[in-house]
């Protein structure tokens, strides 16, 4: 009889079925808020579509461009397209999640 209720408390469902798999209640609510800010984050790119050019200008490249051009003015190296350029590239990241 002793082994019988250990058999029956190994076949016990969890109550969270993906728990054997690590998904934890907090896991499964990270992926779900991921979700969510994905959708977002796809409705704010067509709401950019239909932003007027200044404004999406503004939300986009404008933060970056004048931060970079700060940085150029300053640094007034010989090259600046190829400064700005790889200003750009290198602190993009920065600035992409504000878009």
């Amino acid at each position: 009889l002793h082994g019988f209720g250990f058999f029956v408390f190994f076949l016990q469902v969890p109550e969270n079925p993906h728990s054997e798999y690590g998904l934890t209640e907090n896991v499964e609510r990270i992926v779900e808020n991921e979700k969510i800010n994905a959708e977002k984050t796809s409705k704010q790119k067509v709401d950019l579509q239909s932003l007027p050019t200044r404004a999406y200008l503004d939300q986009t490249v404008v933060p970056i461009l004048l931060q970079g051009l700060a940085v150029l003015a300053k640094e007034r190296p010989p090259n600046p397209i190829e400064f700005l350029a790889a200003y750009l590239l290198k602190n993009k990241s920065q600035f992409e999640d504000r878009n």
